[in-house]
């Protein structure tokens, strides 16, 4: 959640990776509270809410309310607190928040990972329905070893392996945690299959947690922001593996509350989403048409 001031990002470059604000924020109608995103072809990209799942498809360079993807019916919830997207192949996974609702609650629309296909209609790229799974909770709690009430999903890339890398908001320890997930695809074609997880990577990111991820040519990008909802936000470069998490820029990204990170394909640049959601702007309860969440393109020198 945030306000809606708009300043100017500087530059910072540390190590071998420079990252360069390209432009003023862009403001995208049709949502307030962009939690996850997913380039789907060269010019389409979809974004989630948390507060809804009907997702919304959108053109680059259209800043208009997109087009509705309503997964409601076949997800078979109204809102699952959706926070993070990966592409693998024409595949494109979605999951949860996985944590307790906002009264400590256990609800099982929380807890659900999901997959979308992305497929040409009339012409044009969109995506369809391709599955759930939705016992992942338990899986997840017994191989990072922290309680329900710490559990709080916020990233999600591919891995090398057709895998998928999941990033907790959470810390333990002061480390962020990010978990492989081997098997996605088994488990959407196969609801009765186990989990595949493997030990997760501990990552010094200066007392922050997982935010947003995403994969580019040598490693990964990471959004690293606070476990509550004030602070600071900074991003970091990770090659994979065992090896550190190394800061790119300094900046904290204000005046953005960045909660997706998505590579513009065919170009390095990183687009960067903004959870704008507020007392004047709500998912829930604000016409569609008076939605909006900010968006800005980085430059990444990787």
């Amino acid at each position: 959640m945030t306000s809606k001031s708009w300043l100017s990002l500087g530059i910072v470059v540390l190590g071998t990776t420079s990252l360069a604000a390209q432009n003023a924020p862009t403001s995208y109608k049709g949502l307030c509270e962009a939690s996850a995103g997913v380039y789907i072809d060269d010019n389409h990209f979809v974004v989630a809410s948390d507060e809804t799942n009907v997702l919304r498809l959108y053109v680059r360079d259209d800043t208009s309310i997109g087009i509705a993807l309503d997964f409601q019916g076949a997800s078979g919830f109204d809102k699952s607190d959706i926070e993070a997207a990966a592409k693998a192949g024409d595949t494109v996974y979605w999951i949860s928040s996985h944590s307790l609702n906002s009264n400590g609650e256990d609800k099982k629309k929380r807890k659900i990972f999901f997959a979308t296909k992305i497929v040409t209609r009339n012409g044009s790229t969109t995506l369809e329905w391709g599955g759930s799974f939705l016992l992942l909770r338990d899986e997840i709690l017994g191989v990072a070893g922290i309680q329900q009430s710490d559990l709080n999903i916020e990233g999600m890339a591919a891995a090398p392996d057709g895998g998928l890398f999941i990033g907790l908001r959470d810390t333990l320890g002061g480390n962020a945690l990010i978990i492989p997930f081997k098997n996605p695809s088994e488990v959407i074609e196969d609801p009765d299959k186990k989990p595949n997880l493997g030990t997760p990577f501990t990552l010094a990111l200066a007392g922050k947690g997982v935010r947003g991820m995403e994969q580019t040519e040598n490693g990964y990008l990471i959004v690293a922001g606070p476990e509550s909802d004030e602070g600071d936000f900074s991003l970091y470069r990770w090659p994979g593996g065992a090896k550190p998490a190394v800061e790119v820029k300094e900046d904290n990204f204000a005046p953005l509350r960045p909660e997706a990170i998505m590579r513009v394909p065919g170009k390095n640049i990183m687009q960067v989403l903004s959870d704008d959601g507020g007392e004047d702007c709500d998912d829930e309860v604000s016409p569609v048409s008076k939605r909006a969440f900010r968006s800005r393109d980085f430059e990444i020198n990787d």
